[in-house]
């Protein structure tokens, strides 16, 4: 019979040793949580005090599908609190390394750890110093790419998580994951833990560059027959036919022609995606149709030809029918990271979108914020609040609906991006430099300071022109690429899926309802390392799983105690939700109250909107049991 966590370490970067850690929990995020109530991690700065908590999942490597994510818990540095990110496929491979849980504690010289299982578990972990220009640099690759190479050469085939250059000087920087084939990253199996930082915490407050799980344990059998009994018993079908169904939208939608986050996302949603530095969200419903039908045309269709007709399609390393992974020329193509590095940025040539991505991924940013901050400078040149010269640009982004042209206009704006781009990852103007090194919040109260005659003439604050939710005194994440005003609504933990996410608006208290609902759905699929892609089925087997598996069930009240763990962590760490702070996030939601004509469109109008907000945050407080 299984057990979970099996074979938890500890791993002290400050003594450079290891030992077995003592914990119970049902899965990854109580895990973690657990953890970093016990060490304190919420005094102090996220950079100096902190404890990166990752793991697989207690359904690793078992019969069903899609249960081999790697799950990262730890303090943001962008936040302030706690936050967790997950890659998918890492633990297929990755559990032959003997365990299912690993804490990093203090830090040390630049490192890399490897950690070798054997037949028993944890076999020997290894704390090895390197240059992180030398492993940065490796076999003609750079960035994650190198690091990843270089520990395939030096320790054998095995799965890791590294970070990239960027994690060495920025908060929002990601881990990375690539899946090898004989020492060669596949573009299917590219995956990153995005979110929050989680790769700037692995390099700062730990010194870790990267962490490879080598060895040949295997965790004890689950019933090859459980997935199929469970299926017939609480679904009425099939445990495959179950997956497939409820991963139409991931693999290929026959109704749509399509499939993947970005086939079906642009023509599903058509004129709610976000462009042109989000401001879709102003313009009247036949302009946003005439952006969404040029992206069809330019940014969708090259996809459609390439990706789809010919099934360049897989998996994020382990089996699974769902094969989500969509490859174009060479590059993994999904929803966000595209829509960030293109239309949101004036970009409607999917190939300038998809060197961005390739860029972004080998430094081990988070394609999301790197796009925020984009189109974010983009607007500050359009205003007038910068000046082309003090960030090393020769001209101003055309973000202008009516006079843009989509071949001309996307090469002009890709060639502005790529340059700053270069600048967040490298350094070149003080003004880049302050938005890599601070992250988007502090850095605009920065510039409001520097440039305070210019923000007195454009009548707007820099962070009036940036999307933020705002989180105590100093924290804040960007949203997801949805006008949702869930995302940006007072939950303790966003820049996930943990909330309601759909285009729509509605009453304070009803809206605060679903999206905490949805938040705890997500949570218990997080905390037990199952992609979120099969969230359909998994849902409802889940609670089954665990009493078959673990004899002890889980369910909705079990999640709602984890989460309000991590609303009193993030409470004591000083990232409390607190009201927008900026022009646009209030617009986000405001635009989308007046699109579905909701009632409080006028209050947001005469500028009351602060109070749906409050009342938002009150029944969050209210379901949490705070």
């Amino acid at each position: 019979m299984r057990s979970w966590p099996w074979n938890p370490i500890l791993i002290d970067l400050d003594e450079g040793n290891w030992e077995k850690l003592d914990i119970s929990a049902k899965g990854i995020i109580e895990a973690g949580v657990k953890l970093h109530k016990k060490y304190e991690t919420f005094k102090g700065e996220p950079l100096e005090n902190n404890l990166l908590v990752i793991g697989l999942g207690p359904f690793a490597r078992s019969p069903f599908y899609g249960t081999n994510r790697m799950t990262a818990v730890f303090r943001s540095p962008m936040t302030y609190g706690l936050h967790v990110s997950a890659a998918g496929g890492v633990g297929f491979d990755f559990v032959r390394s003997g365990t299912s849980l690993i804490a990093l504690k203090g830090k040390g010289k630049p490192s890399v750890i490897v950690i070798e299982g054997d037949t028993e578990g944890v076999h020997d972990v290894k704390i090895v110093n390197v240059d992180p220009s030398e492993v940065f640099n490796y076999s003609m690759l750079w960035g994650t790419y190198a690091i990843s190479r270089y520990l395939y050469d030096t320790y054998g085939p095995g799965r890791g998580i590294a970070v990239g250059p960027f994690a060495l000087r920025s908060p929002t920087a990601s881990l990375v994951s690539l899946g090898l084939a004989h020492g060669h990253p596949t573009p299917w199996s590219v995956d990153l833990f995005g979110r929050g930082g989680p790769g700037s915490v692995m390099a700062q407050a730990h010194g870790v560059l990267a962490i490879y799980g080598i060895g040949n344990y295997e965790p004890p059998e689950i019933s090859p027959e459980l997935p199929e009994r469970l299926a017939n018993e609480l679904l009425n079908k099939p445990y495959v036919r179950a997956v497939l169904e409820a991963t139409t939208k991931y693999r290929y939608d026959p109704k749509l022609g399509t499939g993947g986050t970005f086939g079906v996302n642009y023509v599903h949603y058509r004129d709610l995606i976000p462009m042109l530095a989000f401001n879709t969200m102003y313009y009247p419903e036949d302009v946003r149709i005439t952006l969404s039908n040029m992206a069809l045309k330019y940014f969708w269709k090259p996809f459609q030809e390439e990706t789809i007709a010919r099934r360049q399609w897989g998996t994020c390393g382990e089996p699974c029918p769902a094969a989500c992974k969509k490859v174009w020329r060479g590059t993994k193509i999904d929803y966000e990271p595209a829509n960030a590095l293109g239309t949101l940025l004036g970009i409607f040539d999917l190939e300038f979108a998809r060197e961005l991505i390739e860029v972004v991924d080998r430094a081990g940013m988070d394609a999301i914020e790197v796009g925020h901050e984009i189109s974010w400078v983009f607007e500050l040149l359009r205003r007038g609040l910068l000046k082309p010269e003090e960030i090393n640009v020769n001209d101003i982004p055309n973000l202008d609906p009516t006079k843009f042209n989509p071949l001309e206009d996307s090469e002009k704006n890709y060639e502005i991006a790529k340059s700053i781009l270069e600048q967040l990852i490298k350094g070149g103007s003080e003004i880049i430099d302050a938005i890599a090194n601070k992250g988007i919040r502090l850095a605009a109260k920065e510039f409001d300071k520097r440039y305070e005659k210019r923000v007195k003439s454009a009548g707007l604050k820099f962070e009036d022109l940036a999307i933020y939710v705002a989180f105590g005194e100093k924290g804040y994440i960007t949203p997801n690429l949805y006008w949702a005003p869930g995302m940006v609504a007072p939950l303790y933990v966003l820049g996930r899926y943990w909330t309601n996410y759909t285009p729509t608006f509605a009453d304070p208290k009803s809206f605060a309802e679903s999206s905490f609902r949805r938040a705890i759905k997500e949570l218990l699929i997080d905390n037990s390392g199952i992609c979120r892609f099969h969230r359909r089925w998994a849902e409802k087997l889940l609670p089954k799983m665990y009493e078959e598996v673990y004899e002890s069930p889980v369910d909705e009240e079990y999640a709602r105690s984890i989460y309000k763990e991590i609303a009193i962590y993030n409470k004591k760490a000083g990232a409390e939700p607190v009201p927008w702070e900026t022009k646009k996030t209030y617009d986000l939601v405001a635009t989308m109250a007046e699109n579905m004509g909701s009632e409080w469109a006028e209050k947001f109008r005469r500028g009351e909107g602060i109070a749906w907000w409050k009342e938002f945050k009150q029944r969050v407080d209210e379901l949490i049991g705070l």
